[in-house]
C-alpha cells in the first residue's frame, strides 16, 4: 500500500521501505513474492509438501481484499460504493463490513482525523487513481472537505448510503486487512510458523518462533536500520511521510491528507511504527498516530490494549528523536 521495504528471509529488497524480516531459528522456509495491491506482498512458511497450495490459497485470499478495495479497479467494490454516492442505500459485503467497522472505530478515536471518506482529498493532491499530482487551489479543498467526514454517512447494519460526490479510500488499512485475510487462510489449513507481508502491512505467526522486523531509519537510505523488533504472534505495520511524497515550487506533500484542514501531513514526525494483534489494527493505528501530535499519539498508544508504538521525530540538526510506548521491544541500533 504505502509504507515499507521489506526483506526475506532470503534477503530480497522487494519494496520501498520502512521494515525488514529475519527469518526464525534453523527451520527451513520457503517464500514467495508477488506484485499485488499496487505493492509487493511476501509469504514466508515452513517448506512442505502442502506448502505450494498454502502460498496459492494465501495469495488468493490477497487477491480478493484487492478486488473489494482498490480504486484502481474498475470493478471493485469500493468503486461501485463510490459510484452509489447520492443515490441511496448500498449493501456491503461480509468481506468489507469489518474494514468498514474498523474504520469507524478509529475516526471516532482520532476525533475524525482518521477518515476513509477523504477520497476526494486523496485525489485532489495527488495520490488517487487520477495520479495528477498538484497543489490545489484553497476553492477545491473547500469543496472536498464538504464531501469529507464518516458522521455524513447513513448506516443501518450493513446498509450505507454515502452523500453525493462523496468518495471513499481505504488504502490506510485494506493492506493490513489483506494480511490479515492471508494469515486466516494460513492458519485453517495448519500452517502455524510463517510470515505474512502485504507491501509492509506484516503478521509474525509462531508462538517459538520470534521474527525479528527490523525497522527503517527514515533519515537514510532504505537498507539502514535504525532498530529491530521480535515478534511472536502479532502484526506490524509502519507509517512515514519520507516514502511516498512529492514536491512542488517550496512545498513537499505526503500521500496522508488531515480531513479536516484539508492539507497533508508533512512534518518533523518522519515515522510510526505500530505492534497489535492484528495487522487491519496495526495498519490503521500507524496512519492515525501519524495524524496526531507526537505527544497525543503517545499518550493515545499508551492508553489504548494491544497497541505498542514507536515515533521517530526528526530534529533541527538532522537527528531523530526517538519516542515510544513503554511496552515497545525494540532494540536500538
Amino acid at each position: 500500500m504505502k509504507k515499507a521495504t521489506v526483506i526475506s528471509v532470503a534477503f530480497f529488497i522487494l519494496a520501498a521501505a520502512a521494515v525488514f524480516v529475519f527469518a526464525p531459528g534453523k527451520k527451513r522456509f520457503i517464500s514467495e513474492k508477488r506484485f499485488q495491491m499496487a505493492t509487493f506482498t511476501m509469504i514466508t512458511l515452513p517448506e512442505g509438501k502442502d506448502s505450494p497450495k498454502a502460498l496459492k490459497e494465501a495469495f488468493g485470499a490477497i487477491d480478493e481484499v484487492e478486488r473489494a478495495f482498490s480504486r484502481f479497479m474498475a470493478d471493485s467494490e469500493i468503486n461501485h460504493l463510490n459510484e452509489s454516492a447520492g443515490a441511496g442505500f448500498v449493501r456491503l459485503s461480509p468481506l468489507f463490513l469489518p474494514a468498514w467497522e474498523k474504520a469507524e472505530e478509529l475516526y471516532r478515536l482520532s476525533g475524525g482525523r482518521f477518515d476513509p471518506t477523504a477520497g476526494q482529498l486523496i485525489s485532489l493532491w495527488g495520490f488517487g487513481p487520477e495520479g495528477k499530482r498538484k497543489t490545489p487551489s484553497e476553492e477545491e479543498i473547500k469543496n472536498a472537505l464538504a464531501v469529507t467526514g464518516f458522521d455524513k454517512i447513513e448506516r443501518s447494519n450493513d446498509w450505507v448510503k454515502l452523500p453525493a460526490g462523496m468518495k471513499l479510500d481505504f488504502n490506510a488499512l485494506a493492506a493490513g486487512y489483506a494480511a490479515d485475510r492471508a494469515a486466516r487462510v494460513l492458519r485453517n489449513l495448519g500452517v502455524e510458523v510463517f510470515l505474512v507481508d502485504a507491501g509492509g502491512e506484516i503478521v509474525a505467526s509462531g508462538k517459538d518462533h520470534p521474527w525479528t522486523i527490523g525497522i527503517r531509519d527514515p533519515l537514510k537510505e532504505e537498507s539502514h536500520l535504525y532498530e529491530s523488533v521480535a515478534l511472536r504472534e502479532r502484526a506490524i505495520s509502519t507509517s512515514g511521510s519520507y516514502a511516498n511524497n512529492y514536491r512542488e515550487g517550496q512545498g513537499r506533500y505526503t500521500h496522508i491528507v488531515d480531513p479536516i484542514k484539508g492539507g497533508t501531513f508533512m512534518n518533523s514526525l518522519l515515522s510510526v511504527s505500530v505492534t497489535a494483534p492484528d495487522a487491519l489494527t496495526a495498519d490503521g493505528f500507524s496512519t492515525l498516530l501519524f495524524c496526531l501530535p507526537p505527544e497525543e499519539g503517545l499518550d493515545l498508544a499508551e492508553k489504548t490494549e494491544g497497541i505498542e508504538a514507536l515515533f521517530l521525530i526528526e530534529k533541527g540538526d538532522g537527528s531523530l528523536i526517538r519516542k515510544a510506548t513503554s511496552g515497545w521491544g525494540g532494540e536500538e541500533k
